[in-house]
């Protein structure tokens, strides 16, 4: 049996090598296998991790991250899948840390720990691990970051939520989460397991500039599923989560209704009076005010880059 399956696609930048080592020179003594997917339309480098018998290299040729990831998917043989980044890397011990949370928490679909973010010179920038397990659907959807580089899916339920969707861009990552937060529960080890690259130097082939409305489109499209109003609700531990949950179907109405959508944007008002009437006994709690307000979650990965690009303006002063 092959334990896992590590899929990286990549536009053939330097840094791959050091993805694929990070995964090859794990101490596991369970399958693994690791599977490039080359998208940058230009043959690789030879190399000699290339020859190795759990080494496999796919081609696409520049059909972007989500088509890439999916193709990788496809040809998997691992229980759980992974993805990275080709210039992120996952820490020593990541695949047997993985393997014993999938033992203790059998029924989770998604297993996932803390994150190491460097700059060019690998210094810490910080360490995010958001802690949640089981249930977490409604932290999932207010903006928590389980981040897709400390992560793996179950096979199964890849496949069966569709994979990453490719009318998402930049942010097809937390979609993913997003949907499979909606079908089961996720299992969280405080290990740092993996290390994301973000630094004045760092480029990317991905139009960010779509993030925003991409999140608006995953959550539209996602509230508009079965079951996800209950489940929400059960989700929300807090009253700074009862706020989120609010806060996710206000900033829906809005944006349907610039689409024209009035029908949608009319449900998604009730719903919105829903959470408010069983969110009552919360609502002189600053607390779930702050929710409802906030634009991001306390442990993601904009307050880290925004103290980042701040620091010079600082040390200047």
């Amino acid at each position: 049996m092959t334990f896992c399956s590590y899929i990286i696609p990549t536009i053939g930048r330097e840094s791959l090598k050091t993805a694929v080592n990070s995964v090859l020179e794990q101490d596991f003594e369970h399958g693994f296998e690791v599977i490039v997917v080359n998208d940058s339309g230009s043959p690789l480098p030879e190399s000699d991790w290339q020859r190795l018998p759990n080494v496999r290299v796919l081609n696409t040729s520049k059909r972007e991250r989500s088509f890439a990831r999916n193709a990788g998917a496809a040809i998997a043989k691992g229980s759980y899948l992974a993805f990275l980044d080709d210039d992120d890397w996952i820490l020593p011990g990541a695949l047997e840390s993985f393997r014993q949370l999938s033992v203790q928490q059998l029924q989770a679909l998604w297993l996932y720990g803390g994150i190491r973010i460097v700059d060019e010179q690998h210094s810490t920038l910080a360490e995010i691990n958001s802690g949640l397990n089981g249930n977490c659907f409604a932290q999932i959807m207010g903006g928590a970051w389980a981040p897709i580089q400390a992560s793996m899916i179950a096979r199964r339920a890849f496949f069966e939520i569709g994979g990453f969707s490719p009318f998402i861009c930049g942010t097809e990552d937390e979609d993913l989460c997003r949907r499979t937060a909606l079908h089961g529960e996720f299992a969280n080890t405080s290990r740092i397991l993996a290390c994301l690259y973000r630094g004045r130097a760092w480029n990317t082939s991905t139009n960010y500039l779509r993030g925003p409305e991409d999140t608006k489109f995953s959550r539209d499209l996602i509230l508009s599923q079965p079951g996800v109003f209950r489940r929400l609700m059960s989700s929300a531990a807090s009253k700074y989560w009862f706020g989120r949950v609010l806060r996710v179907y206000l900033s829906t109405i809005s944006w349907n209704l610039k689409k024209n959508r009035f029908a949608t944007a009319a449900s998604r008002m009730l719903y919105s009076l829903a959470v408010l009437a069983l969110s009552l006994r919360h609502a002189f709690s600053a607390e779930y005010w702050q929710g409802v307000r906030a634009d991001h979650v306390p442990e993601s990965l904009h307050f880290v880059i925004k103290e980042y690009e701040q620091r010079p303006a600082r040390e200047d002063r």
